[in-house]
């Protein structure tokens, strides 16, 4: 079972709504009840510069490199995608991230788009915990040299492009040799992240609570490849090596960042040193599988 950490009551957040705009009306509902009730509130530079007029005066906004330890919550108003995006704002400073669900299955956020001021008021009356959420480091490397580098809460993944090829992943496990993989692709997920794209290839629905990595391939071509489940304390990598006639082949990471990859390439992927501060639903997972995904019937 995850350990869980109390909030103390905020004196100032940070709202992170979804990209399309159509949160606006609840980052406004939500900014005039904290300023109301003292709570200072922060938004990023971009969105409130554009929205600035509607929102209330003591609202300010900043760039993510900007963001410390003075703001004490972040708040995304969204779905899921949206939450990765507002941890990327808040996880390396340590700060703790509050979902409310604007979107449809919200398997990361605590509270729905209905309960809004619930979550509010739980916030700042300090009845908020946290759990911690394992994250990955991925390394992008190229010759030898590291091209790029980010930290995974969900997944990531090698994918091919627009045109579908079958493609080779030659993968090791802890410094050994595992398997090739021939495949349209390969996600390695974290156990949270177990429930996203790693859930509909078919791969296991993992506890939140266990320290542990699961690689599944995408449509192999051998049916005797299956998802594998390994310790998240040693070394995965895959080596792009195929095919080599004229292809494209992908990195991606939770979704929103992407890396071209050309063969020869390896991705590693270690324990990042921090985890994600999540303040999860009351639910436990399976739960809300239960009752997201039709799960629940008589007994």
């Amino acid at each position: 079972m995850l350990p869980r950490h109390s909030i103390a009551p905020v004196q100032s957040v940070m709202i992170y709504p979804r990209e399309d705009g159509r949160a606006m009306s609840h980052v406004v509902r939500a900014a005039a009840w904290l300023v109301e009730r003292g709570i200072k509130v922060t938004l990023p530079k971009s969105l409130y510069e554009k929205r600035q007029a509607g929102l209330p005066a003591a609202c300010r906004g900043i760039e993510q490199d900007a963001l410390d330890t003075s703001v004490d919550l972040v708040i995304a108003l969204g779905g899921d995608g949206t939450l990765l995006r507002a941890a990327r704002w808040g996880v390396d400073v340590g700060l703790p991230v509050l979902g409310i669900n604007l979107g449809d299955l919200g398997f990361l956020t605590a509270y729905s788009g209905d309960q809004l001021e619930d979550g509010l008021a739980d916030a700042a009356a300090g009845k908020l915990v946290w759990e911690p959420r394992l994250r990955m480091r991925v390394e992008l490397r190229r010759r030898g040299a590291t091209l790029a580098s980010f930290n995974a809460c969900n997944d990531a993944y090698v994918k091919h492009g627009s045109i579908p090829r079958l493609l080779q992943f030659a993968t090791e496990i802890g410094g050994q040799y595992m398997a090739t993989y021939r495949a349209d692709g390969l996600i390695i997920c974290t156990p949270m992240g177990s429930t996203a794209y790693n859930l509909a290839a078919g791969g296991p629905i993992v506890d939140p609570g266990t320290e542990v990595f699961t690689l599944a391939p995408i449509c192999p071509h051998s049916l005797t490849h299956r998802p594998v489940v390994v310790a998240s304390d040693t070394t995965i990598r895959i080596t792009y090596v195929g095919p080599t006639d004229i292809s494209e082949a992908y990195l991606t990471v939770d979704g929103q960042q992407t890396e071209a990859l050309e063969v020869g390439d390896e991705v590693l992927i270690t324990s990042a040193e921090l985890p994600l501060k999540l303040c999860s639903p009351e639910s436990n997972v399976f739960q809300v599988l239960a009752a997201k995904l039709g799960w629940s019937g008589p007994r």
